[in-house]
């Protein structure tokens, strides 16, 4: 007799036949890309946070066919814009494309042994034919396992066209991402996502502190406005005082000569 588990969410209740859903075999080496993992999905997280319309994500499967649970994808991170984040997080661990209406957007692979043939491979296809957006790769060990370190490829015309890769004399590379308007930035240790304009890490830390910075920069510019405008005013009142004092001289010195005059006549006129 053929076994059923049941699946319940917030939105339905799902009984299946196990054959719909497989448990996945694991992976023997995938702790190895787990930190870069980590950290992209991660820095992509931040940037979408405040987005109840994006949902990010570093795990679990993308689910493309009903008929059959089996048939699925697990990307090592994805992001689905113009969705219900609320809905799928309630719908998880899976990403049902024929019940969020969609497929993600944005794939990124990181490589280890085990799945950087398939990467390339497989999962390329089937991220091409599914539609998403932009697909990207990421090989810590340099380009051991996918013959570069990073690459970014857009779909046109349901075709994948590569993204130009620019190499730094340091040995470092970066690319832009059109669809998440970012550059994707390798040192040879670290792996970055930069703002394309000032070349800074793109975080929601990093913009909180910007924007206080900002504000604080604001507020001392009131200030110092304010200070010039009240310098300016004593400067003003210091003019009008250096004047008057200057006029009052004048006018006694005026006084002093039509007096020396008078009594120089008087003199003249005793004698």
């Amino acid at each position: 007799m053929a076994t059923t588990r049941t699946i319940t969410n917030a939105f339905i209740t799902r009984t299946l036949p196990d054959i719909f859903y497989e448990d996945p075999e694991r992976i023997e080496d995938d702790m190895e890309q787990w930190p870069a993992v980590f950290r992209i999905s991660g820095m992509l997280f931040e940037r979408y946070e405040d987005r109840p319309d994006v949902f990010v994500s570093g795990g679990g499967f993308i689910m493309y066919n009903r008929e059959n649970g089996n048939r699925r994808v697990a990307p090592d991170c994805y992001i689905a814009f113009d969705v219900d984040e609320r809905a799928i997080l309630e719908n998880l661990p899976n990403f049902w494309i024929w019940e969020t209406g969609k497929a993600p957007d944005f794939v990124m692979e990181v490589a280890s042994p085990s799945t950087a043939s398939n990467d390339l491979g497989h999962k390329r296809d089937l991220y091409e034919r599914l539609g998403i957006a932009e697909y990207w790769r990421f090989d810590a060990t340099g380009g051991e396992l996918y013959g570069q370190p990073l690459a970014g490829e857009r779909l046109v015309e349901d075709e994948y066209l590569p993204y130009a890769l620019h190499i730094g004399d340091d040995g470092s590379v970066r690319a832009y991402s059109e669809l998440l308007d970012v550059e994707f930035y390798w040192d040879g240790q670290e792996f970055d996502v930069l703002d394309p304009v000032t070349g800074r890490t793109i975080e929601k830390r990093e913009v909180e502190r910007e924007a206080r910075f900002a504000e604080r920069e604001g507020r001392l510019a009131e200030r110092e406005g304010r200070l010039a405008e009240r310098q300016a005013r004593l400067t003003e009142q210091q003019a009008r005082l250096a004047e008057r004092e200057a006029r009052l001289a004048a006018e006694a010195r005026e006084r002093a000569l039509l007096e020396e005059v008078e009594r120089l006549r008087q003199q003249q006129a005793g004698q």
